[in-house]
């Protein structure tokens, strides 16, 4: 009887053992360690745009870098984060060759799925000029990113951009339905 529980409590433990070290690597495609990414972003999307004057609310939609953008917050632009395990810090930004600019720095959380799908959360706020006209406000992002090969995604979510403008200008609030961009992970 005694070799019995013996035996028992040391198959036990080396179960226990194993199983321990199986959950310690569950999630192994999950960042480890410091990474940078590069990013394009916004690229290609559609919009709706409410401003707190006329013009009402509007759908917009956006192929491939096309200068239609209304606002801009919906203008495509580089961006640059530093990983630290899942947790991301960098900015984005970018210009037209309208005289629109655009700097958001942000931080963010990467969280692996499955091997081949993440959930990138970022936050962050943004400054925006066009002519004479500034913006600024917080903006969120929740993207889905598909990792076709472990150094590159593509990425696909909804953002949301909450702008106040200078003077008598009208603020907006921009959701985009669908973002789409890229990313490098170096």
């Amino acid at each position: 009887m005694l070799k019995r529980c013996i035996v028992l409590s040391v198959v036990m433990l080396v179960c226990g053992g194993l199983a321990n070290k199986a959950s310690a690597h569950e999630r192994w495609y999950e960042f480890d360690g410091t990474h940078v990414a590069l990013s394009i972003e916004r690229f290609m999307g559609t919009d709706y745009t409410y401003f707190e004057g006329p013009p009402d609310g509007e759908v917009d939609a956006r192929i491939f870098l096309n200068a239609s953008e209304r606002v801009p917050t919906s203008s495509a632009r580089f961006g640059f984060d530093v990983f630290i395990r899942r947790f991301s810090i960098g900015a984005a930004g970018g210009f037209t060759s309208r005289d629109v600019g655009i700097i958001a720095p942000r931080v963010g959380y990467m969280i692996g799925l499955t091997p081949q799908i993440g959930l990138w959360l970022r936050g962050g706020a943004f400054y925006a000029a066009t002519g004479n006209i500034s913006y600024f406000g917080p903006y969120g992002e929740v993207l889905f990113n598909w990792f076709p090969f472990p150094q590159f995604a593509l990425h696909v979510g909804p953002t949301i951009d909450f702008a106040v403008a200078n003077g008598n200008n009208p603020g907006y609030v921009s959701i985009g339905i669908a973002q789409f961009g890229m990313t490098g992970f170096l």
